[in-house]
């Protein structure tokens, strides 16, 4: 193990994806505009990708990542029962996503842990929401027991 402290990168966003629901219509029925939108199949047809539509809220901005999800979730707030009926519809997902990388040279330190308070979950859960966390490591060897 690394004795000193991992340096850290991370963002968080809030996503809605959709086969037949475009990020426009999506943008429409929730009155809220993104910070990202993707077409499905715009950058490869065969096979598509991405697979669906894509709308998203996001925080790139460098902090804790609960901290980031909390900026992400006040800002959808406001539509969530526009969100839910999305959702309930069949034709749309919805998630919170984290993403952390360690071992990035350009990342922060002290930025390990994290949590979601009761009010967050349950705006997600009332959303129809799930939650998504992926973390990579820069160098998988930094770490070994060696």
């Amino acid at each position: 193990m690394v004795d000193g402290p991992w340096k850290v990168r991370q963002y968080c966003y809030f996503w809605l994806a959709s086969e037949a629901v475009t990020a426009e219509q999506i943008t429409k029925r929730l009155g809220l505009e993104p910070d990202r939108t993707a077409v499905m199949g715009c950058r490869r047809t065969s096979p598509v990708v991405p697979a669906a539509h894509r709308w998203e809220i996001r925080c790139e901005t460098h902090g804790a990542i609960d901290e980031q999800a909390s900026i992400v979730l006040a800002r959808v707030a406001p539509a969530a029962d526009r969100v839910r009926a999305l959702v309930d519809g069949g034709d749309v997902e919805a998630g919170l996503m984290m993403v952390r990388w360690f071992d990035d040279p350009d990342g922060g330190y002290n930025a390990l842990g994290w949590w979601l308070t009761r009010e967050q979950i349950q705006l997600l859960a009332r959303m129809g929401a799930s939650v998504e966390s992926d973390e990579y490591a820069g160098d998988s060897t930094v770490h070994s027991s060696r």
